[in-house]
């Protein structure tokens, strides 16, 4: 869910800003705009959450020679995280109308998502306990 809240705080950010500018701008399109920030704010969340639980089962399923080394751990979690995060082009695709430039973006962060993933791989894995918003409670214990 926390990965989730991330993609989905960008879109219902861009949706705020656009909600302002049609206070400002007139109402044509309101049921449009509304929908289309609808599916940017549930469909990344939804991508998010997916992102997540498969990246978390990939490596718990992993096997141990792989889990139990950083570099193959870490590449592994990317490469799940990278090709899952696709999946928010999709979405970015459906809520802009399939705008070239958001588009683009979107698939210019898949790396960045896995590079992150790569690090967190063992805190997500349970490994290590680097990053302690990655456990919530169990971090303080």
């Amino acid at each position: 869910m926390r990965i989730g809240w991330a993609s989905a705080a960008v879109c219902g950010s861009v949706w705020i800003i656009a909600a302002a500018m049609w206070l400002s701008l007139g109402h044509r399109g309101v049921v449009e705009g509304l929908l289309r920030g609808v599916t940017a704010v549930g469909g990344s969340m939804a991508v998010g959450v997916l992102l997540g639980a498969v990246t978390g089962g990939a490596l718990a399923l992993s096997p141990e020679w792989l889990a139990a080394r950083a570099p193959l751990r870490g590449l592994l979690a990317g490469a799940v995280a990278s090709a899952v995060f696709l999946g928010e082009a999709v979405v970015v695709a459906a809520a802009t109308g399939a705008g070239y430039a958001p588009v683009l973006l979107t698939l210019l962060a898949a790396p960045v998502v896995g590079a992150v993933a790569a690090v967190h791989s063992g805190d997500v894995l349970g490994r290590t306990h680097h990053h302690p918003w990655l456990h919530g409670r169990m971090a303080e214990k």
